[in-house]
Protein backbone atom coordinates (compact mmCIF):
# COMPACT_ATOMS: atom_id res chain seq x y z
CA UNK A 1 0.00 0.00 0.00
CA UNK A 2 1.42 3.77 -0.97
CA UNK A 3 1.76 5.67 2.02
CA UNK A 4 0.02 9.16 1.76
CA UNK A 5 2.58 12.31 1.69
CA UNK A 6 2.88 14.33 4.76
CA UNK A 7 0.98 17.67 4.92
CA UNK A 8 4.27 19.33 4.49
CA UNK A 9 5.10 18.24 0.92
CA UNK A 10 6.23 20.31 -2.01
CA UNK A 11 5.28 18.84 -4.72
CA UNK A 12 7.85 18.32 -7.82
CA UNK A 13 7.67 15.54 -9.88
CA UNK A 14 5.65 16.39 -13.15
CA UNK A 15 3.11 14.22 -14.73
CA UNK A 16 4.99 11.78 -17.45
CA UNK A 17 1.49 9.48 -18.38
CA UNK A 18 -1.38 9.64 -19.14
CA UNK A 19 -3.03 8.45 -15.77
CA UNK A 20 -0.76 11.09 -14.29
CA UNK A 21 -2.26 13.51 -15.73
CA UNK A 22 -5.82 12.43 -15.77
CA UNK A 23 -5.47 11.97 -11.41
CA UNK A 24 -4.15 15.17 -11.08
CA UNK A 25 -6.90 16.26 -13.39
CA UNK A 26 -9.81 14.48 -10.86
CA UNK A 27 -7.24 16.16 -8.02
CA UNK A 28 -7.96 19.68 -9.35
CA UNK A 29 -11.68 19.35 -10.21
CA UNK A 30 -12.50 18.02 -6.62
CA UNK A 31 -10.57 20.62 -4.83
CA UNK A 32 -11.79 23.46 -7.27
CA UNK A 33 -15.49 22.23 -7.82
CA UNK A 34 -16.16 18.97 -6.09
CA UNK A 35 -15.77 19.07 -2.39
CA UNK A 36 -15.89 22.42 -0.92
CA UNK A 37 -19.40 21.67 0.69
CA UNK A 38 -18.20 19.53 2.74
CA UNK A 39 -14.64 20.04 2.96
CA UNK A 40 -12.12 23.34 4.20
CA UNK A 41 -8.52 23.71 2.54
CA UNK A 42 -5.91 24.84 4.13
CA UNK A 43 -3.07 23.41 1.41
CA UNK A 44 -3.87 23.44 -1.92
CA UNK A 45 -0.75 22.13 -4.68
CA UNK A 46 -1.39 21.20 -8.15
CA UNK A 47 1.80 21.99 -10.12
CA UNK A 48 5.50 21.46 -9.62
CA UNK A 49 7.27 24.33 -7.60
CA UNK A 50 9.27 26.49 -9.49
CA UNK A 51 11.63 29.87 -9.33
CA UNK A 52 10.49 30.66 -12.64
CA UNK A 53 7.59 32.75 -12.44
CA UNK A 54 7.34 33.26 -16.39
CA UNK A 55 6.96 29.12 -17.05
CA UNK A 56 3.51 27.75 -17.41
CA UNK A 57 2.89 25.65 -14.24
CA UNK A 58 3.35 22.14 -14.96
CA UNK A 59 0.66 19.43 -13.79
CA UNK A 60 2.42 17.52 -10.62
CA UNK A 61 2.24 14.19 -10.36
CA UNK A 62 2.83 14.13 -6.54
CA UNK A 63 0.25 16.76 -5.97
CA UNK A 64 -1.33 17.65 -2.78
CA UNK A 65 -3.98 19.18 -0.49
CA UNK A 66 -4.96 19.22 3.24
CA UNK A 67 -8.92 19.83 4.29
CA UNK A 68 -10.54 19.14 7.05
CA UNK A 69 -14.72 18.05 6.87
CA UNK A 70 -16.88 20.57 7.41
CA UNK A 71 -19.87 18.73 7.09
CA UNK A 72 -20.80 16.15 9.61
CA UNK A 73 -17.08 16.07 10.95
CA UNK A 74 -16.04 17.97 13.78
CA UNK A 75 -13.86 19.76 11.61
CA UNK A 76 -10.28 18.92 13.88
CA UNK A 77 -8.51 16.05 11.95
CA UNK A 78 -6.81 16.88 9.05
CA UNK A 79 -6.98 14.85 5.83
CA UNK A 80 -4.37 14.97 3.52
CA UNK A 81 -5.17 14.39 -0.68
CA UNK A 82 -2.80 13.10 -2.77
CA UNK A 83 -2.08 10.40 -5.61
CA UNK A 84 -2.85 7.49 -3.00
CA UNK A 85 -6.02 8.75 -1.98
CA UNK A 86 -7.27 9.76 -5.65
CA UNK A 87 -6.20 6.26 -6.80
CA UNK A 88 -7.60 4.17 -4.21
CA UNK A 89 -11.04 5.82 -4.57
CA UNK A 90 -10.89 4.75 -8.16
CA UNK A 91 -10.24 1.55 -7.40
CA UNK A 92 -12.88 1.74 -4.69
CA UNK A 93 -15.79 3.77 -5.82
CA UNK A 94 -15.23 1.62 -9.45
CA UNK A 95 -15.42 -1.85 -7.31
CA UNK A 96 -18.64 -0.66 -5.38
CA UNK A 97 -20.58 -0.45 -8.88
CA UNK A 98 -24.12 0.41 -9.17
CA UNK A 99 -23.46 4.23 -10.18
CA UNK A 100 -25.40 6.36 -12.97
CA UNK A 101 -24.38 5.98 -16.42
CA UNK A 102 -22.26 8.92 -16.08
CA UNK A 103 -20.60 8.17 -13.56
CA UNK A 104 -20.30 4.58 -14.32
CA UNK A 105 -18.24 5.16 -17.51
CA UNK A 106 -16.44 7.70 -15.80
CA UNK A 107 -14.83 5.29 -13.09
CA UNK A 108 -14.76 2.63 -15.53
CA UNK A 109 -12.68 4.44 -18.14
CA UNK A 110 -10.06 5.96 -15.25
CA UNK A 111 -9.55 2.49 -13.72
CA UNK A 112 -8.98 0.64 -16.97
CA UNK A 113 -6.84 3.55 -18.47
CA UNK A 114 -9.91 4.41 -20.93
CA UNK A 115 -7.71 7.97 -21.70
CA UNK A 116 -9.51 8.93 -25.02
CA UNK A 117 -12.98 8.04 -24.06
CA UNK A 118 -12.80 9.40 -20.05
CA UNK A 119 -14.77 12.55 -18.95
CA UNK A 120 -16.00 13.07 -15.46
CA UNK A 121 -17.59 16.11 -13.52
CA UNK A 122 -17.13 18.07 -10.52
CA UNK A 123 -19.37 15.22 -8.93
CA UNK A 124 -17.51 12.05 -10.27
CA UNK A 125 -14.54 13.86 -8.34
CA UNK A 126 -16.26 14.23 -5.62
CA UNK A 127 -17.13 10.49 -5.52
CA UNK A 128 -13.82 9.33 -5.79
CA UNK A 129 -11.76 11.94 -3.00
CA UNK A 130 -14.20 10.70 -0.59
CA UNK A 131 -13.93 7.01 -1.65
CA UNK A 132 -10.38 7.32 -1.36
CA UNK A 133 -10.87 9.29 2.05
CA UNK A 134 -13.38 7.77 3.83
CA UNK A 135 -13.92 4.17 2.18
CA UNK A 136 -17.80 5.02 1.11
CA UNK A 137 -19.86 8.27 -0.06
CA UNK A 138 -20.94 10.29 3.40
CA UNK A 139 -22.06 13.41 1.13
CA UNK A 140 -23.92 14.10 -2.05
Amino acid sequence: MVETLSPKHIPSEPCTTERDTHYNGVFTTALEGGIGYWSQCSKYRWSVATDNTDARPVEARDFLAVIIEVGDGDGDEQFVIDRSVISRGVRSAHARGGWADYHADALRDLYFGNWEDVDYDADTADIIVQFGLFGEQRYS
